[in-house]
């Protein structure tokens, strides 16, 4: 294959050579390109950077704007239906309004006269990340290895707010340039591409069989289900794991026998794929929920998914500029009319003022008295360790993972001020001698306001009476 592609470009070469190096008009077939083909009397093809599964890419020059490009053509199997080269064009098209700078920028999009459907974008010099990994095999160091998949989650995050799934995720289609901040700044390509169409198309190409990566790729897309944000972070979860251990979670010889594994069995841990690799508890914790069969097991957004990685790794890596995100806002691909002005919302009244705490510190030094209720009923715990992203609970009683709780932050000074908030359960800490000396559970919070202090005396006086 790859050969009779070779052979083509060099005819296309000398039949350029032989016109007396006049530009040609773009001849039928993506692959056969040669240098000096002119695609849509806008790009001058300059060279040939790669072929992959869908498509060919270029080394461009947009001969409007005197830059060079890379020019992606889509092999012509894939666009033979045109309602769906339609959609995709206009996927493509939302895919250039997204402003993450970890996502690479799509210049322009169309389908020439002779039926070839283009892109080009964003000329990149550096590797990809599957090229990373094959200079240098074996297990990524933890805090590398979170920078890399913390950039993606980025590009993601803007993306799925904006209802565009990625669909292919892997080590290839992450690219890693050198920028003037970062040695290894990471870039998302080729979001949408491995299907041409909307949801109701995502279950089978024309030919009938499912698009992707197969080591990447979620149950529910290996079984032909209707996807969502959760299935391109199952794909981002396996390219974690794979960077952490040297190995991907589940490898098989058939699609479809791994397609059954990954629907019916766990995930190995980290240390089951490779012993050498001594990870922090929490990791492991956050990967086997990443990487469930079940949809519902794992994180919802990219935000919700970057957010519990940073908690996990928060005191095992020394980067200090890793913070809590937030979600980004739900951007749909209609900009017909300009959206109403939020309301206008009165501002609380002011807290009492209080000395200033001269150390600073993001985390409350003082005890705290804590209520939250399981099963509707009321219990007290108190913690020294409350952050901008969650809290650990001393408490005798335990809720169970994954709980969601309403808590009350009351001082142990006698306070008037309340902080309320909810939480889900995300780790359990219990001693080794059984129940009777259970330490406490840590919670992270769900609201954006969880440290915003309003007056609640009812609420103190309701929570005081309890034991």
């Amino acid at each position: 294959m790859i050969v009779g592609v070779l052979v083509g470009e060099r005819l296309a070469n000398l039949w350029g050579r032989l016109r007396g190096g006049r530009k040609q008009p773009l001849g039928p077939t993506a692959t056969m390109l040669g240098d000096g083909v002119v695609v849509d009397g806008r790009f001058a093809i300059k060279g040939l950077l790669g072929i992959g599964g869908t498509s060919a890419v270029y080394v461009a020059e947009q001969t409007s704007m005197g830059r060079d490009v890379a020019l992606k053509v889509l092999r012509s199997e894939l666009i033979s239906h045109e309602q769906a080269t339609d959609r995709f064009v206009r996927e493509v098209r939302a895919i250039s309004r997204l402003t993450s700078p970890h996502t690479v920028s799509v210049y322009d999009v169309g389908r020439t006269p002779e039926g070839m459907l283009f892109i080009a974008m964003e000329l990149l010099r550096g590797r990809s990340l599957f090229q990373v990994m094959s200079d240098e095999p074996g297990p990524m160091a933890l805090g590398r290895a979170v920078n890399i998949i913390d950039q993606v989650l980025e590009s993601l995050a803007e993306a799925h707010a904006s209802g565009v799934l990625h669909r292919d995720l892997k080590p290839e289609n992450i690219f890693i340039v050198e920028s003037a901040t970062s040695k290894e700044f990471g870039k998302v390509l080729d979001f949408g591409i491995a299907q041409l169409g909307d949801e109701s198309d995502l279950k089978a190409n024309p030919s009938g069989m499912v698009v992707g990566t197969p080591r990447y790729m979620s149950p529910e897309q290996m079984s032909g289900k209707v996807l969502d944000a959760r299935s391109d972070l199952y794909s981002l979860a396996t390219v974690l794991f794979e960077l952490l251990t040297g190995f991907p979670p589940f490898d098989e010889p058939s699609s479809l026998a791994l397609a059954v594994k990954k629907s019916t069995e766990k995930a190995p841990t980290l240390y089951g794929a490779n012993p050498a690799v001594v990870v922090p508890p929490e990791v492991e914790m956050f990967m086997e929920r990443s990487l469930s069969p079940n949809p519902e097991d794992r994180c919802a957004t990219a935000t919700e998914f970057r957010n519990l990685l940073t908690m996990a790794v928060e005191d095992h890596i020394s980067d200090e500029s890793r913070r809590l995100a937030t979600e980004p806002a739900r951007r749909t691909r209609t900009t017909r009319y300009a959206p109403r002005p939020a309301p206008v919302v009165p501002e609380p009244p002011p807290a009492p003022k209080r000395p200033a705490d001269r150390r600073r510190n993001p985390r409350a030094a003082r005890m705290l008295q804590v209520a939250f209720r399981v099963d509707g009923v009321e219990h007290r715990a108190t913690t020294t360790d409350v952050g901008v992203g969650g809290a650990f609970l001393a408490s005798r009683v335990l809720p169970s993972m994954g709980c969601r709780l309403e808590i009350i932050l009351l001082h142990q000074t006698g306070d008037t001020s309340v902080a309320r908030t909810t939480g889900e359960v995300v780790r359990i800490v219990e001693s080794s001698d059984g129940a009777s000396n259970v330490r406490g559970f840590a919670v992270r919070w769900l609201r954006a306001d969880a440290l915003k202090a309003t007056p609640s005396s009812d609420v103190i006086d309701r929570a005081a009476t309890k034991e």
